[in-house]
Formats: C-alpha cells, sequence, structure tokens
C-alpha cells in the first residue's frame, strides 16, 4: 500500500535513459551518481535516482522529481549539470530518450502534459529533454 502524504502538492518528474559505450560504461555512472548527489542538495529536488537498464545495463535511467518547474530549470543551470553534460557526450552510444511529466493530482488518473506541447529543451549534442 502506498502512503501520500496528506497534504499533496504537485511535482514534475523526469525520466531519461541513454546507452553509454560498453567500455565506458562505469566511468559515465560515475558522472552521473556525482551528478545524482549534487542534485540532491537542491533546493526543490525531493528525489534524484540513478538505475542500470536490466536488460541492458550500458543503459543508465535517471528519475528525477522536483516540486517545481522552477526548481527544474535552476538545476539544468547549475555548474554540475554543466559539468556533466561537458563530459558525458562521447561517452553515449545511441540515442537518448527523456520525458517530463507535470503531475498535478493524485485522486486518480495523474495530469500529464502532452510531449507535443512541451518545448524539447536542448542541453548539449545528442540530449534533448521533452
Amino acid at each position: 500500500m502506498i502512503v501520500f502524504p496528506s497534504q499533496w502538492t504537485p511535482m514534475i518528474i523526469v525520466k531519461g535513459s541513454f546507452p553509454v559505450k560498453q567500455d565506458q560504461q562505469p566511468e559515465a555512472l560515475e558522472l552521473v551518481q556525482a551528478l545524482a548527489k549534487s542534485s540532491r542538495g537542491e533546493h526543490g529536488c525531493l528525489a534524484y535516482e540513478v538505475y542500470l537498464q536490466a536488460d541492458e545495463p550500458r543503459v543508465i535511467v535517471v528519475w528525477q522529481q522536483w516540486s517545481d518547474l522552477d526548481a527544474l530549470e535552476i538545476h539544468f543551470g547549475s555548474e554540475h549539470v554543466d559539468a556533466f553534460l561537458d563530459a558525458i557526450p562521447d561517452m553515449i552510444d545511441g540515442d537518448v530518450t527523456s520525458a517530463r511529466f507535470d503531475v498535478s493530482s493524485l485522486d486518480g488518473e495523474p495530469i500529464v502534459e502532452e510531449v507535443a506541447e512541451i518545448a524539447p529543451l536542448v542541453l548539449a549534442d545528442n540530449i534533448t529533454l521533452h
């Protein structure tokens, strides 16, 4: 059973995944874990989790929860995001995917913005958030 706080507030969820070169997976994973650790200390960061895709461990999956869009935008402008984006492009081997969800309801179906309505944010070569 999932228990939610009595005072529910909307949040932004970002899910991204990116395949990395097999021989660079440990280094890429270390970079993402450092990014997650720095991000967790940011104002508005509710969660920042890093996973390896079970059926393809060279694919790194990131799951983020933010209190609001302003906090997420500040995060994207942070030095640790810039450092990550400078280092990761040469390690990527395939398509980067991402989705951003504006969760504004808990009493049934969450209200999710259609991806087509959200302008993509290009962070670096091969890295675009939707």
